[in-house]
């Protein structure tokens, strides 16, 4: 019987292993077991997928198995707070300190207007996932998906109401500036824009066919997207153009937070931080301190900034990049 466990032990380990490397597109656009289109219902490691800063004090970040994480004071410490699912968190969108939206699998949608006390699930209409949240007021809010899905509410989200993307792609991303205009990017370089609320959205031609997984804009005008094998895209015309930029990199980048038109970090693979103070046209690789795939960024200036990633890593900058700090999640 000791020598049954031993090799179920190890065949335990080996498939473990199998899991975290299926977990690395290596900066490509392979398969990736946290990154799928349907949820997969085995026990995985703790993953950190989003995060919103509201200030350099007040932030939230997301993950794996419905965790939500609270800081207020710059992430010096996180509490865990109670989110009430089970499912994989993918993306927080808050517009002031206690007002926020998480989204996730299986199309859940969390809202809380008590900074995180409370979190309360609200009526979606998919069981898409939800890869991604944009609020731009209290009320005003889009959330975008697999199957190309887009949800929208301008109830601060008592309902949501199904848009027609014109997709059928996953759409990894979506940030609006204001509560018409807005954009979303997906797979196959889909790159999708709206100036109505999402009445209407058109397509827009990205001149790639990587997936691209984050989008940022600091006006209605100047925005970058990023994506797998190191791409990087900028607009300065509202997406009616995209330029590619050289990221140096051929690492997969999933988040990008721009805080002006010049000032911007994109996060990835391997610890990837890369960064710009000049719109894109030079990008300079950071000192991350880890190796762990980072999922998302928040800056709320120039300088101060948070990274989230694989096994609950969190990373901090107070001086634009050049020290990034490690901070302790939760247990």
């Amino acid at each position: 019987m000791e020598r049954i466990g031993k090799k179920l032990k190890l065949v335990y380990g080996i498939i473990s292993v199998a899991i975290l490397f299926s977990s690395c597109d290596l900066g490509m656009g392979g398969f990736n077991l946290f990154d799928v289109d349907t949820p997969v219902d085995i026990p995985l490691p703790t993953n950190l997928n989003g995060v919103f800063f509201t200030n350099a004090n007040t932030g939230t970040a997301v993950g794996s198995r419905g965790i939500i994480l609270r800081t207020t004071d710059g992430g010096a410490s996180w509490t865990s707070q109670t989110s009430g699912t089970l499912a994989n968190l993918r993306g927080v969108s808050f517009t002031d300190a206690n007002t926020g939206t998480a989204v996730g699998e299986f199309g859940t949608i969390l809202r809380t207007t008590d900074g995180g006390g409370t979190w309360k699930s609200q009526r979606r209409g998919t069981s898409n996932i939800l890869w991604g949240v944009s609020f731009t007021d209290a009320n005003t809010g889009t959330a975008a998906g697999s199957r190309g899905t887009i949800l929208r509410t301008t109830d601060g989200g008592a309902s949501w109401t199904k848009q027609t993307s014109g997709t059928t792609n996953r759409l990894s991303g979506v940030f609006f500036t204001d509560a018409n205009t807005g954009t979303a990017v997906g797979n196959r370089g889909t790159i999708l824009r709206t100036t109505d609320g999402g009445a209407s959205w058109t397509t827009h031609s990205s001149g790639t066919t990587e997936r691209l997984h984050g989008v940022s804009f600091t006006d209605a005008n100047t925005g970058t997207a990023v994506g797998t094998r190191g791409t990087i895209l900028r607009t300065t015309d509202g997406g009616a153009s995209w330029t590619k930029q050289t990221s140096g990199t051929t690492n997969r980048l999933s988040g990008v937070s721009f805080t002006d038109a010049n000032t911007g970090t994109a996060v990835g693979f391997l610890g990837t931080i890369l960064r710009t103070t000049d719109g894109g046209a030079s990008w300079t690789k950071q000192t991350s301190g880890t190796t762990q795939w980072l999922n998302g960024g928040s800056f709320t200036d120039a300088n101060t900034g948070t990274a989230v990633g694989f096994l609950g890593t969190i990373l901090r900058t107070t001086d634009g990049g050049a020290t990034w700090t490690r901070q302790k999640a939760p247990p």
